[in-house]
């Protein structure tokens, strides 16, 4: 990306009559208060509870409505009786025909209601637009409707056989463990090449999306910081900006969904992400056969990753074709060398996915054997002290002058900026130090983040900034923003 082009598109028309919309208060028909539904260490989410609901998000298609609803009404009978189900939709010139479409279903789906979103978005942007239906969805789901657990299914994807039972299986895991957020049904780095273990589940902080369950607590920290206008999406925004990095998702090695439109907002036949998304696998494997899953809570799984790096063989990004399948390796990095290791390990590019406290498990996609990858500065949960990389202890963290490059800056106090440590203070927590943050923090993409924008003509206006996909530099500026630097001796 071009080192100045964050922030550098115009404003999104705004509704200036519009004023930031409140969360409703429940309506006169919305259910009594109920006190929490008890699920016992290890047991599935229970059939009939009516405290879980399913829900479609929905636009305009209801051939991929319909497709997405087979799907589910596909599921087991019990499993279907542990939820009740829900379109939501947010297109009102399409009303008619996505409701006639999911009606359809209505006696195999458990409740199904269908929720209409009223009012146009606030902004005109396709991003924004989206995350509005979702937050809509959150909020008929946990504030109006009182359910404990909102499981949302874009309706571009469809379910594997045992979706409902995976997600009745994990629901324990949240309400005991408050480590974990959310369980995702998608694995970023699912490839075909990459993933056989049907039944294996793992940890990640880089929250996946494409069919995902929270529990109403999250929702209430969500609330009120759900953003209006995320500029590189809602899914992002929730990664870096929300507050969860220190929790975890719950996800599969082989997916739970597959993402099936080649006509989407994002999707496009042809393009590189439909044909990485045509390369996912998908499980086939049956409800019932996932085991105990005790071993997904925070202390068990960090044991278990523990022992596995003990015992794990050094690799470099230069020797990953000598590995052997029978053997597990280690294969430490930085972010700044992470595009390489994607590409030779057929991974999903620009973003470290998957990754917890900094460790991505996979396999290599030619001889099978398992991979430890392993950032150097995020994972002292499985690298000793000394092979850490580490801040330098003299640093001095600063902001710059507007549209100032951290060289500039750094050059003033006599002090130099290094590109490396830049990654260090590239978190929504080191900008709330230094900034004001008043539209909140986000992600994008430009070698100046972190930063905070300051021009009020910009769609990113009084946002802090980071980046998981840029490299930062220290050259890199923008009139735009005013950038956090960290100068060194």
């Amino acid at each position: 990306a071009d080192p100045a082009a964050l922030a550098a598109r115009p404003p999104p028309p705004a509704r200036a009559s519009e004023p930031t919309p409140k969360p409703p208060q429940p309506s006169s028909g919305a259910p009594a208060k109920r006190g929490p539904l008890p699920i016992a260490h290890g047991d599935p989410l229970p059939a009939g509870s009516g405290r879980a609901v399913v829900v479609v998000i929905a636009h305009n298609k209801p051939d991929c409505l319909s497709r997405c609803l087979q799907s589910l009404a596909a599921q087991r009978q019990q499993d279907k009786d542990a939820w009740h189900f829900a379109v939501s939709l947010d297109d009102p010139p399409t009303f008619e025909p996505m409701e006639q479409t999911a009606k359809t279903f209505a006696g195999s789906l458990p409740g199904l209601e269908i929720w209409r979103k009223a009012g146009p978005a606030r902004f005109a942007a396709t991003v924004s637009k989206i995350s509005e239906h979702f937050r809509f969805a959150l909020i008929e789901s946990f504030d109006r409707r009182d359910y404990e657990f909102a499981l949302f299914l874009e309706n571009d994807l469809t379910a594997s056989p045992d979706f409902l039972w995976y997600f009745r299986s994990t629901a324990w895991l949240l309400r005991e463990d408050p480590s974990l957020f959310c369980v995702s049904a998608w694995n970023d780095n699912g490839m075909k090449d990459l993933v056989s273990d049907e039944r294996r589940l793992f940890r990640s902080d880089y929250f996946p999306g494409l069919g995902w369950m929270i529990e109403k607590p999250t929702w209430e920290h969500l609330r009120g910081i759900w953003p209006g206008f995320p500029t590189t999406g809602w899914d992002h925004w929730l990664r870096h900006g929300a507050e969860l990095r220190n929790r975890d998702c719950i996800v599969p090695e082989v997916s739970r969904t597959h993402h099936f439109d080649e006509h989407g907002t994002n999707v496009k036949a042809g393009t590189p992400l439909a044909k990485a998304l045509a390369n996912m696998a998908e499980s086939k494997l049956p409800p019932g056969e996932l085991g105990d899953l005790s071993y997904m809570l925070r202390d068990k799984y960090a044991e278990r990753l523990k022992q596995m790096a003990q015992g794990a063989t050094d690799l470099s990004l230069g020797t990953l074709g000598q590995s052997s399948a029978s053997k597990t390796y280690l294969v430490p990095y930085v972010r700044e060398e992470y595009s390489a290791l994607a590409k030779a390990l057929h991974l999903s590019p620009a973003q470290p996915r998957t990754a917890q406290k900094g460790l991505i498990i996979t396999r290599h996609p030619t001889t099978h054997a398992k991979l430890l990858l392993a950032d150097l500065r995020h994972s002292a949960s499985v690298l000793p002290e000394d092979r850490l990389l580490r801040p330098n202890v003299a640093r001095n963290i600063a902001p710059a002058k507007r549209g100032e490059s951290c060289d500039d800056f750094c050059r003033q106090s006599s002090m130099r900026c290094e590109a490396k440590e830049l990654e260090f203070i590239n978190t929504c927590d080191m900008l709330r130090q230094h900034f004001p943050c008043e539209a909140g923090c986000g992600h994008q993409v430009g070698q100046e983040i972190p930063c905070y924008v300051h021009d009020t003509k910009r769609d990113t206006a009084r946002q802090c900034l980071v980046t998981d996909d840029a490299v930062p530099t220290c050259v890199a500026k923008c009139v735009a923003t005013t950038r956090l630097c960290v100068c060194v001796p």
